[in-house]
C-alpha cells in the first residue's frame, strides 16, 4: 500500500488487489481506494470513497468492488477509532459499491434489517452478509449479478445454526469466506455462557474455532470440525491456483 493502514476492506476486481477504508493511524483515516497492480507490482490511488469506514469487509462480483459495514468514522467514531472508550460504537449496515472500470461508484445499498455486519463475502453472483442484532443472527443474500433483473434485491435467508452455548454478543467475531458454492464462518473470536453458570464467575469464558458451512444450492447449513488452532480477529481467504 501507498501508507500503511488497519481494519481496511480488500478484495480482488480483473487480477488486481483493491482496499479502502481504515485508518492510517489513530489520529488518521483514509478515504481512498488504493489499487495494486501486480503485473508490475505498483500502488496507485484510483478514487476516493463516500464514507470513511474503519474495520469494514471487502468483497468482489461482476468487477464491482464492495466495501461492507464498518465504524463510521466522523465525529464519535473517530473518537472510538483513537482509543477514547467513552465514545458510542457506531457500526455501519450499509456498503458501497465501487465499479473498477467506469471508476465510478454506484448507489449505496442498505441491509434491510439492520444491525452490525460481523462477517461477508461473495459467491456464486451473491454478496453474503452476517449481521448481528446484540440477541441474534441474521443472514442476508444481496443479488449482485449486475446482468440479471434481480440485482439490487436483498433476501434474509437461513440463519447459521449456532451452538446453545455461545453467546450473541459484540465479542462474537466471523471471519466469511466463499468457496464455490458454499459460505464458510469461521469464528474468530466469541465466548461462551455455561462456564459462567458452572463456575459462578465473573467473567465468562471464550471460544473460538468453530466452523460453520452454508450450502448456496440447498439453503442447508453444516458443522465442519473445529479449528485445532485460531488467531483472534484473523481473516480467511480462498485461493485457487
Amino acid at each position: 500500500m501507498l501508507f500503511p493502514r488497519k481494519k481496511f476492506a480488500s478484495a480482488v476486481v480483473s487480477a488486481k488487489i483493491y482496499v479502502a477504508g481504515g485508518a492510517y493511524s489513530t489520529s488518521t483515516q483514509s478515504a481512498t481506494v488504493d489499487e495494486y497492480d501486480p503485473e508490475t507490482d505498483t500502488w496507485r490511488v484510483v478514487s476516493h470513497a463516500p464514507r470513511v469506514r474503519y474495520g469494514c469487509i471487502g468483497a468482489s462480483v461482476d468487477g464491482v468492488f464492495y466495501v461492507i459495514g464498518g465504524l463510521k468514522m466522523g465525529g464519535e467514531g473517530a473518537a472510538m477509532a483513537a482509543g477514547r472508550r467513552e465514545a458510542h460504537v457506531l457500526y455501519a449496515s450499509s456498503m458501497d459499491l465501487y465499479d473498477v472500470e467506469a471508476r465510478a461508484w454506484l448507489r449505496s445499498r442498505a441491509l434491510p434489517g439492520g444491525g452490525c455486519v460481523v462477517g461477508a463475502c461473495a459467491a456464486m453472483g451473491y454478496v453474503y452478509i452476517l449481521a448481528n442484532h446484540a440477541v441474534e443472527l441474521s443472514f442476508w443474500r444481496f443479488d449482485a449479478r449486475r446482468k440479471s433483473r434481480g440485482f439490487g434485491e436483498w433476501s434474509r435467508i437461513k440463519s447459521p445454526p449456532l451452538p446453545g452455548q455461545v453467546r450473541v454478543d459484540s465479542r462474537v467475531k466471523f471471519s466469511c469466506v466463499g468457496i464455490g458454492d458454499k459460505v464458510c464462518l469461521v469464528q474468530v473470536m466469541g465466548c461462551i455462557d455455561d462456564l459462567l453458570r458452572r463456575s459462578g464467575r465473573s467473567l465468562r469464558g471464550f471460544k473460538q474455532a468453530l466452523v460453520l458451512v452454508y450450502n448456496t444450492a440447498s439453503g442447508d447449513w453444516t458443522r465442519g470440525p473445529d479449528l485445532p488452532d485460531v488467531i483472534p480477529r484473523a481473516a480467511c481467504v480462498h485461493f485457487q491456483s
